[in-house]
Parts: structure tokens; sequence; C-alpha cells
């Protein structure tokens, strides 16, 4: 059998007795894994796939409505993030347990069901078998033995936020992102895919526009992370509304010790905010997500 660390543990007690939460995690792990296995594979510039209503259409304005007010993120301090004044411009949310317990109760009910669901065994069976021939031929192992995990956090991205081209860590066997506009006022916000056409000194070269994905709502992409899965985000301008996504990472699993530390470090760092109450203000911190 395929071979899944978890970073989510089982639904806590309440969860598992409300019927709706319950039912909300289903229906999404049911809506997602449908629309992973229905969509044509694309290979160019590199395998992925384009998602069109990934989350169930009725929960989609609730989950719009649950998004968390700004204070309950942090700043990602990435290099291609960090505008003038040293401020991020890119807020992240991790969707773990400790970090969800400090939501409202009716924010955490969704979210918590929202973290089960979208990272479910049955998601990442099903993305693990959309791309089984990238991922093998990148790490020279059949995708079935392949040891993965899965993390999952909400990104809130502002004016000024950018990613270089880039084609994200070779710890990652898999990476998913959701949209989560509310109109089409954002479509020009979406996740650019390029292929490399002349190689430079230091990593650098030149590079082909090959598609552009539209931020449109409901909507997203997946893609095996490659040598060659080059991808970036064209800065947002100061006027743009924030740029609400969920992502899904699949990274290769590194074994108990350095997995385990990674999971006692997020836990220790989300029961000290709240024990010190930083609900009230945005930090850096928790859920560098390897390299973005």
């Amino acid at each position: 059998m395929p071979d899944i660390a978890h970073a989510l543990p089982p639904p806590a007690a309440d969860d598992r007795s409300d019927p709706a939460a319950a039912t909300l995690a289903t229906r999404i792990t049911r809506q997602l894994v449908s629309v992973i296995e229905a969509m044509p594979l694309a290979t160019d510039p590199f395998d992925h796939l384009v998602l069109q209503q990934p989350l169930p259409a009725r929960d989609y304005p609730a989950l719009l409505a649950a998004l968390p007010p700004d204070r309950y993120y942090r700043e990602l301090r990435h290099s291609d993030a960090l505008l003038p004044d040293g401020r991020s411009a890119r807020l992240q949310f991790p969707l773990l347990p400790a970090n969800i317990a400090r939501l409202p109760p009716p924010m955490r009910a969704t979210w918590r069901a929202v973290a089960q669901a979208a990272a479910a065994p049955a998601v990442i069976e099903a993305l693990r078998g959309r791309f089984a021939a990238a991922m093998s031929q990148t790490s020279g192992r059949p995708a079935a033995q392949l040891r993965l995990r899965p993390y999952l956090t909400l990104f809130r991205d502002l004016g000024g936020y950018r990613i270089a081209i880039h084609p994200d860590s070779p710890r990652k066997a898999i990476t998913l992102q959701l949209y989560l506009p509310a109109d089409d006022a954002q479509l020009h916000l979406g996740t650019l895919f390029h292929r490399r056409t002349a190689a430079g000194g230091a990593g650098d070269g030149e590079y082909a526009l090959v598609h552009a994905m539209r931020f449109a709502p409901n909507s997203g992409y997946a893609f095996a992370v490659t040598p060659t899965s080059f991808h970036s985000v064209a800065p947002m301008r100061a006027d743009d509304r924030p740029r609400n996504s969920l992502m899904l990472i699949v990274s290769h699993d590194r074994g108990p010790l350095v997995e385990g530390f990674k999971r006692a470090r997020a836990w220790l760092r989300a029961g000290y905010d709240r024990v010190r109450g930083r609900d009230s203000a945005v930090e850096a911190g928790e859920g560098r997500c390897e390299s973005m």
C-alpha cells in the first residue's frame, strides 16, 4: 500500500460529534478527488492539472465567509515577498490543529473540516495517481513506493507580493493551490507557468511564458514538482484586493527524526501564540513551507 505520513491527526472529539462538519469534510474530499481524477493532464510546460470547481459549489460562499481575519495570520518571511518597509506581503495561516484552535468556534469547525478533507488519503492518492510518471522520473523510484507527507495552509497575498520564476523545492513532490477569490475581479493574479529556453550562470536563464492561470473563483491547479516545473506570480498592484488561496504541499517524508522535530516545533509555536495572546498582531514565525 502506498505510504502517506500524516501531519494531521484524526478529527477532534467535538468534530466527530458535529454532523455538519463531518458532512462538509466528506463533500470536500469527494469533490476534490473527483475533479483531480477527471481533469485532463496537461504536459506543457510540465505535467499539471487545471482544476475547475475543486470545492463543492454549495459550500464555496461559506468557506469564503469563514476566512480568518488578518490578525490570525503570520507573515511568511520570504525574500520575494518582503516590502520596502520590511513587512511581508504574504500572510500564512497553517491549517494545523493547534493553530485552528485559536479561531472562534464557527471558523474553527469549518477549517478543521477543510484540513481533514483536503489532505485526506484519498486526495493524496488521487494526486499520486495522476502524477505517477513525473514523480517516478524525478525520484528514480516507483511513485507507489514514495513516502509522502501533506501540509495544508491558507495564504493571503497583499499588494507588492511577487514570486520569481522557480521550480519549487526538491523536498516537495506535488503542489496544489486552490484559488479563493469572491469574484472575477482578480483574474490577472493567477500563477504563471514557464519553460526554460536558455541556461545562464548561477541558475539564471531565459524563460518563455507558456500558460497563465486565471485567478478565478473556485479554481486552481496542481503539478508534480520537477527540476523544470518553473512557475511565478507577477507583482501585485497596491490596489489589488488580497489574494486568498488554499495550498496543499505534498512533500517527501524525511523520516521520523526530521518530521517529528518539525511537528513538535509547529505545535509549540501555535501553543505559544495562544498563551501570549498573539492573535492581536501578525508576525513572522511558523510555517515557512520550505522554499516557496
